[in-house]
């Protein structure tokens, strides 16, 4: 290997572990000053659920919720820092075009999946949860009933998974926004195919989702209100794209 290729490739790898090494620091500084208020953000997730009566069935599994509570908020609170790490990395290896598109669809991105974690926050994780506790207490006959002990392990992974979960979903603008510009999708095939697309969303809706109407209306307006937006910002991409191919 020549040595002004020895060179460059040594004076990336150095620079990824700077960023690297800004990254944990700070990741690992976040998840400490979390974990101070785990308990906290424990007793504020579990009031959410005020139906419920939450146990831990071994004797670590409350303390390993702690540090996945820490862990977690660690991750969301070094977020932007470690984007920005990631950006000032690969930043210089593209060009300005490739710049704009980046910058654009990490922050869209970022949005969008706030935006989603937020609404199961807010909305899908109550109705969710109301639902489930509607069934507390039920009787199964010979003067015995069923009621919820949950363990608090459990209902973290169901809380976290959810709005992981909505966070995703809510990024399916900027996948149909790369595909488009990849030319694996146009807008002709969406509107062709909504159909099936809105009968899909139904169907996802009813799964996540308790089995009532409310629930699953609830969640599948704001999967087809994006996907309309997705449409839109195909065919704007698309129109682009046979411009520049006209004029080029």
């Amino acid at each position: 290997m020549p040595a002004n290729k020895t060179t460059t490739l040594i004076s990336h790898l150095n620079e990824l572990r700077k960023r690297l090494v800004v990254s944990a620091i700070c990741f690992v500084a976040a998840m400490s000053a979390c974990l101070a208020r785990s308990e906290f953000v424990i007793k504020h997730l579990v009031g959410k659920a005020k139906d419920f009566e939450f146990i831990y069935v071994a004797p670590a599994e409350l303390l390993i919720a702690y540090i996945r509570i820490a862990i977690i908020c660690g991750i969301v609170v070094a977020f932007p820092v470690i984007s920005l790490q990631t950006w000032q990395f690969i930043r210089p290896g593209l060009t300005r075009r490739e710049r704009t598109a980046a910058a654009f669809v990490m922050t869209f991105g970022m949005a969008l999946f706030v935006l989603g974690s937020f609404f199961a926050y807010e909305v899908v994780l109550p109705f969710t949860l109301k639902y489930f506790a509607g069934l507390n207490g039920g009787s199964i006959g010979s003067g015995q009933s069923i009621k919820a002990m949950v363990s608090i392990q459990s209902y973290l992974n169901f809380f976290v998974n959810t709005m992981v979960t909505f966070g995703l979903v809510f990024e399916m603008p900027i996948v149909i926004l790369l595909l488009t510009q990849l030319g694996i999708l146009n807008p002709r095939f969406l509107r062709k195919n909504r159909k099936y697309v809105i009968l899909g969303v139904f169907i996802i809706a009813a799964i996540i989702t308790p089995p009532d109407v409310t629930s699953q209306v609830l969640i599948a307006v704001p999967m087809l209100v994006l996907f309309e937006i997705s449409t839109w910002i195909s065919s704007l991409l698309f129109r682009r794209k046979l411009a520049a191919a006209e004029t080029g």
